[in-house]
């Protein structure tokens, strides 16, 4: 696999509800081609047929039939080390949904087997490929709203009782922690710099589940700023992330920010990207007219642009936005919430 590669050959593993989403804009994008989809349910013959592609119950015989230039792997997060694993020994290229892996021996061996093999990992961490972070990103580095003193995150959605009929979505790991706000830490990292510590409490009050329904955490930044996370899956509520930018079509969509930053010279609110800055520049106080400034910026479908950043990391033109190390500091910091809660104690994040 090199650059003289022009349409990347790519198998999907793994077709559930993500999974079957990344095969369609495969089979559909022209810049690659979808060449097979592996899955051990029955889904797997009933997608293949769907998509015109051949379907695999085995990795295995997926990777030695068809030989793709690169995966992405939508498993379960358990398997992510021995489904990647298996890829990366082949030097095929992977894309893996977040997060990395589950544990983080199991991320840092991925991130060692991807070395040793000299193949890409990039981490589907979507969301910094969509225009608005882009453009947050921009305005923040560049210092729009001054200096960055805090920033405020609410997510908050109601998962339906349903939800909940799949056992495992009961037990400890499987909360909104692991599998929502691991979006939220990855932005705040990717937006206000690296995470220096967190504090934490979770409760499971709202359903009473093994597992934590809604969470608080405070995080201090390495630049100085600190933030905080609101978070609850048993609430009903419009703020969130995919209600705002209706990522998700069948999430309500509320248009309410999510996101607020505080800085010096003004305040962002985020996705909709929003500034908020005193009119008097020159003399700025709370007694002055406050104006607000809408950033308009032509909204992207992100999965489609990670995949077409996949295929160029395929052929070596671009390093992973996201890389194994990376998603591996994302792992790391989100799992120091739960550290944080269990200990009542203030955790410093390990940068590895």
């Amino acid at each position: 696999m090199n650059n003289r590669i022009a349409k990347p050959r790519i198998a999907v593993i793994g077709v559930g509800w993500i999974g079957y989403r990344h095969a369609k804009y495969c089979a559909s994008h022209a810049g690659c081609e979808l060449v097979g989809i592996s899955d051990p349910g029955p889904v797997a013959s009933k997608v293949g047929a769907e998509l015109g592609v051949p379907s695999f119950a085995n990795v295995e015989d997926l990777l030695d039939r068809v030989q793709p230039d690169g995966v992405i792997i939508a498993t379960p997060t358990q398997l992510h080390l021995e489904t990647a694993g298996r890829a990366l020994e082949r030097g095929v290229a992977v894309l893996i949904e977040k997060p990395i892996a589950d544990t983080v021996s199991d991320a840092q061996r991925l991130v060692d087997l991807a070395k040793r093999n000299n193949t890409p990992i990039l981490v589907g961490h979507h969301r910094r490929h969509n225009s608005a972070v882009k453009e947050a990103r921009r305005l923040l580095s560049e210092g729009y709203i001054g200096r960055l003193l805090a920033v405020n995150v609410l997510w908050a959605v109601k998962k339906p009782d349903e939800y909940f009929d799949v056992s495992w979505r009961k037990e400890k790991g499987a909360g909104p922690v692991l599998i929502n706000l691991i979006h939220e830490i990855d932005l705040l990292r990717h937006l206000c710099g690296e995470i220096e510590t967190v504090s934490a409490i979770v409760s499971n009050k709202g359903r009473g589940n093994s597992v934590e329904d809604t969470v608080v955490a405070m995080l201090k930044f390495d630049g100085g700023a600190i933030g905080t996370i609101t978070a609850s899956d048993a609430s009903p509520a419009p703020w969130s992330w995919d209600s705002a930018t209706g990522e998700n079509p069948l999430i309500y969509q509320g248009r309410e920010n999510a996101f607020r930053f505080l800085g010096s010279g003004g305040s962002l609110e985020f996705p909709d990207l929003l500034i908020w800055r005193y009119v008097n520049q020159a003399k700025p106080g709370w007694l002055s007219p406050i104006s607000r400034e809408s950033r308009v910026t032509q909204q992207n479908e992100a999965y489609i642009a990670q995949l077409e950043h996949f295929c160029r990391v395929i052929r070596r033109e671009e390093s992973p936005l996201i890389d194994g190390e990376d998603g591996l500091r994302t792992l790391v910091a989100t799992l120091s919430i739960h550290e944080a809660a269990t200990t009542g104690l203030p955790v410093t994040v390990s940068r590895g």
